[in-house]
């Protein structure tokens, strides 16, 4: 699929979202659209805003459906304010919270029309097999990428575990013949492991360099790609790779495309995510509430109660992708806290950042399109970046903490780190684990999420002891985009 394929099925799919609106939202979305902006200092996102479209769609739907009258809906997207009246709630609640839910924050999200829908993200394609990298493969986002940076190339690796084509080791005699039919001089890297470790190389001359109590001797035919090498006793059984360059020019002519540009496709391909229900039930009493109301005057208990509801919400939901993003963390990474002897606690303190920065760069390593510019941070590493500000001289330029007027309720966006690090406090994780990965927008991450319905509420019913009952949940999933991409940080 190509990029403008892709652009117009997401185009699509808003086209769908905005013709299916409901006007009467319209007062409502720019309003959070403002709020939206005047916290984040940007424009909230055309995927975000068709996010809220579609769940205010859906729920109004809902609502209607089990008997509440467009009249009732109207009244109560009026004066969100009102938490006393639980349609007013939710939909003030889904104002604030759909643009604003913690996951938003480090994966990729787009809207679902359908309860299975795709999610797209690019990718590059190898169109060809060469190389030892066969068509179809993903070389941006798979290891093979970190491995094997010869594809565009006429340079290549045979291993002796490779199925076929590889070098073969019978105890000290190793032979192999080059299937390119030929080896360009001071090309030929020969590469021992397993039983011993051991790099040398061609002299550019037909010889392979010996290396003492490990390579005797070897040859390399240039012209033919004939390798012969005569291990040593101690090296006899080691793994062999034998890296070369061959002669495009001299490649047959059944091998023409081995001549020719390596050829990969960019394209925008998708996985289909299922959105699963997050639920909860909630309930107040109304003579509780009122008595509140009067005994503390002009505190706004209606906002104390939409953000300690939205502070729940939040928690459940993003803490279960999380949960669900830190299994499938594919390296782990892990710095001690014990202090060594000679060195001051807030000089070890600082050891730590190092470390993060060695985790983000093995992320790059692994799918070259990007290092880690997020941490999920569980609250021992909260300890130390929040400690940060008052020990060092340059700490702004280290830690920079958010400001809020209250501390949020859930996971929340607690500052960057080195300008490059959007760190979320999540005390849901082990105080010792934390998970790095990447977020370019909504179609390029490590992780990507798919909402149905961000957020929903059943009828809410007035029990006879003036209880009243409400359920609430969303439709949403996810799934890794790029494997290799996320890595787990753990303090011991």
């Amino acid at each position: 699929m190509t990029r403008e394929e892709a652009q117009a099925k997401l185009n699509q799919t808003f086209a769908q979202i905005n013709s299916s609106a409901d006007p009467m939202h319209n007062g409502l979305i720019a309003q959070s659209r403002d709020a939206y902006a005047k916290r984040w200092g940007k424009a909230m996102s055309k995927e975000k805003e068709a996010i809220l479209k579609n769940s205010l769609d859906q729920t109004t739907r809902i609502l209607t459906s089990r008997g509440v009258t467009k009249e009732a809906i109207k009244s109560a997207v009026a004066d969100i304010g009102k938490v006393d009246n639980p349609i007013a709630m939710l939909y003030n609640l889904m104002s604030i919270l759909i643009p604003n839910f913690a996951y938003t924050e480090v994966c990729a999200v787009q809207p679902m029309p359908t309860e299975k829908s795709p999610i797209f993200y690019p990718q590059i394609t190898a169109n060809e097999t060469r190389n030892n990298i066969t068509k179809g493969t993903a070389l941006l986002g798979s290891t093979n990428w970190a491995t094997e940076s010869n594809y565009t190339t006429n340079k290549i690796t045979r291993k002796s575990t490779d199925a076929e084509d590889g070098p073969v080791v019978s105890g000290t005699d190793v032979t192999f013949t080059a299937p390119e039919g030929s080896i360009l001089p001071n090309t030929c890297v020969v590469t021992l492991s397993g039983v011993v470790d051991a790099v040398t190389l061609d002299d550019g001359k037909g010889n392979i360099k010996p290396v003492l109590n490990i390579i005797a001797s070897g040859t390399v035919d240039y012209d033919t790609g004939a390798v012969t090498i005569i291990l040593d006793a101690a090296a006899s059984g080691a793994e062999v790779a034998i890296n070369y360059r061959y002669d495009w020019a001299a490649v047959s002519a059944s091998a023409d495309m081995d001549r020719k540009p390596a050829q990969a496709v960019f394209e925008w391909t998708s996985k289909e995510i299922v959105a699963h229900p997050y639920r909860l039930r909630s309930s107040y009493n109304l003579d509780n509430f009122y008595a509140a109301k009067n005994v503390l005057g002009g505190y706004d208990i209606d906002q104390v109660l939409a953000t300690s509801l939205g502070g729940l919400i939040n928690k459940e939901i993003s803490c279960n992708f999380f949960d669900e993003m830190l299994v499938r963390a594919d390296g782990i990474k892990t710095w001690n806290s014990i202090l060594p002897s000679g060195v001051s606690q807030i000089e070890h303190n600082m050891s730590v950042l190092q470390s993060l920065n060695e985790a983000s760069n093995e992320i790059r390593k692994q799918i070259a399109r990007s290092g880690a510019n997020w941490i999920i941070a569980g609250t021992k590493l909260m300890n130390i970046l929040e400690s940060l500000g008052g020990n060092f001289f340059d700490s702004k330029n280290i830690w920079a903490a958010n400001s809020y007027s209250a501390e949020p309720i859930g996971p929340y966006v607690a500052g960057t780190l080195f300008g490059k690090y959007k760190v979320l406090k999540n005390q849901d994780f082990p105080e010792d684990v934390n998970l790095m990965g990447y977020r370019k927008d909504d179609t390029d991450a490590s992780y990507g999420v798919g909402s149905f319905i961000s957020l929903y509420a059943t009828n809410p019913i007035a029990k006879d002891d003036l209880t009243v009952v409400q359920g609430m949940g969303c439709k949403c999933g996810g799934t890794q985009l790029f494997p290799n991409s996320m890595m787990k940080f753990i303090i011991e």
